[in-house]
């Protein structure tokens, strides 16, 4: 399979490129020896790898506009408009979408649907997500992903991004989501569910990014071929059962 990777001399884009190798025929970047968008892919490409900023998505879509290749993309931070540029672009190739690439996290996120059907009613939910310094966005994709999660199994629907001052009582309709930034910290996510008289806690930690690069190329690997449209972690793990 042959790979283009756009955001390449960024932390993740420079170890999915170590990671697959020579499957890496071009790299797209505003920093060398990356190319720029408006150099074409080349017609081999299979693959489109991103892990970029909302703010280059831009350059991605010049870049796009020169393949028809599938596209891998696990940029978080996402708006409106780029969630339209998502679906536009899904109308001419596949498109793979997640906030977050890990396996773990993918079950992380079934075990909550699974716990809201069950304690939704009479639990709330804190989210606390831990990431390096270098992260620009607050909170996670992941976080928020997960707070839709609750928020689909009838937990609380009003996000409130962190608490200062004189808030008043926590009401049952919030869900709290809360961002430390700090030193290399890959990832971690830790699930609050907290109930009259007992409280669970669902976590999960990535000890390093290359985790998040093997999931990528799994992705590339599964949407390679597809027909248009969006796909997701559920596919892929739908995937993965079927096989097993």
């Amino acid at each position: 399979m042959k790979l283009c990777v756009f955001g390449s001399e960024g932390r993740m884009g420079k170890i999915i490129c170590e990671e697959a190798g020579n499957s890496v025929i071009a790299r797209y970047d505003v920093i060398p020896p990356g190319r720029k968008a408006d150099i074409p892919v080349p017609d081999e490409v299979e693959v489109v790898l991103d892990f970029s900023t909302p703010s280059a998505w831009k350059d991605l879509d010049t870049l796009l506009a020169s393949t028809s290749a599938a596209l891998v993309t696990g940029t978080t931070g996402l708006g409106s408009r780029e969630n339209e540029m998502l679906v536009g672009w899904a109308e001419q190739r596949a498109v793979f979408a997640s906030s977050n690439m890990s396996i773990g996290i993918y079950v992380l996120g079934k075990l909550l649907e699974y716990a809201g059907g069950m304690l939704a009613e009479d639990f709330n939910l804190e989210i606390v997500e831990c990431h390096h310094s270098g992260k620009v966005d607050s909170p996670s994709g992941t976080a928020l992903t997960l707070f839709d999660i609750w928020k689909r199994s009838g937990g609380g629907s009003r996000k409130i991004l962190g608490r200062s001052g004189s808030v008043g009582p926590r009401s049952f309709e919030e869900t709290g989501i809360h961002s430390l930034r700090g030193g290399d910290v890959a990832g971690d996510h830790q699930l609050h569910l907290l109930g009259e008289g007992e409280r669970l806690l669902l976590a999960h930690s990535a000890t390093g990014r290359r985790t998040f690069a093997i999931g990528a190329l799994k992705a590339a690997e599964y949407i390679s071929g597809k027909v248009p449209g969006i796909y997701t972690m559920d596919d892929l793990m739908k995937r993965k059962e079927n096989e097993e």
